[in-house]
């Protein structure tokens, strides 16, 4: 695969924020708000492990050429980003009115929620509000998600016209992962480095306003999450 110049941004941008993930976090000191700030600290960091982990694994298939694969991981991705997108906003909401409710619902289902009622503790959030959200700012990103989608499921992207080569004249056919040699930039590649961008954003977005939003929630917890 030739080094193209998003092949070498997203390994860039991919290495930069495996530098920045956090390995661990101490013991916390109970008190008010403590347990609302130790778990927005551990979802936000569980997500860029998430988002470390998909972008590697996307990068592996972009560069063998395995676009479907690819596609299917830098979706999962956008889902991931779009959510701490959605908290970051919350944060900032919450430090803005002074009022938690809204951040502690975010954080709460976004750290503990599932959709399949599995684990009977609550609703995960609705990724789509999360991919809205994040392309109110970040034009063509719900443009590009749903493309993405395409790719993820058996349609014509993510079957047939990925699969399998046809000469029209016959209708003989040739199938492998990639018969037709797309290319993967302008299919799956572009997406993942437009994702990845906006994720060293988000990163140096949410470690900016973390001191301040302690200050907040320890100032105006009021029994939420207190021991």
């Amino acid at each position: 695969m030739e080094d193209t110049e998003a092949f070498a941004e997203c390994r860039e941008t991919i290495e930069h924020l495996r530098g920045l993930l956090v390995p661990s976090l101490p013991p916390y000191k109970p008190g008010a708000g403590e347990k609302l700030l130790r778990l927005s600290l551990v979802w936000r960091e569980a997500l860029f492990h998430r988002v470390v982990d998909l972008a590697s694994a996307a990068f592996e298939m972009f560069s063998a050429e395995r676009l479907v694969p690819g596609c299917t991981l830098t979706r999962a991705l956008f889902e991931t980003v779009a959510n701490l997108h959605f908290l970051h906003k919350k944060m900032v909401e919450a430090i803005e009115t002074k009022k938690l409710e809204k951040l502690h619902d975010c954080v709460v289902r976004g750290a503990w929620g599932d959709k399949d009622g599995s684990l009977k503790i609550e609703t995960a959030l609705q990724v789509l509000t999360s991919i809205k959200h994040l392309d109110k700012e970040f034009q063509f990103i719900e443009r590009e998600y749903f493309h993405l989608c395409e790719y993820a499921h058996p349609n014509m992207k993510g079957g047939m016209g990925t699969y399998s080569k046809i000469t029209l004249k016959d209708y003989s056919v040739m199938f492998g992962t990639n018969p037709q040699d797309l290319e993967m930039d302008p299919f799956g590649l572009g997406d993942l480095s437009l994702i990845l961008s906006i994720a060293k954003i988000l990163h140096e977005r949410l470690r900016a306003v973390e001191g301040e939003l302690f200050e907040v929630v320890r100032a105006n917890a009021k029994g939420i999450f207190r021991d």
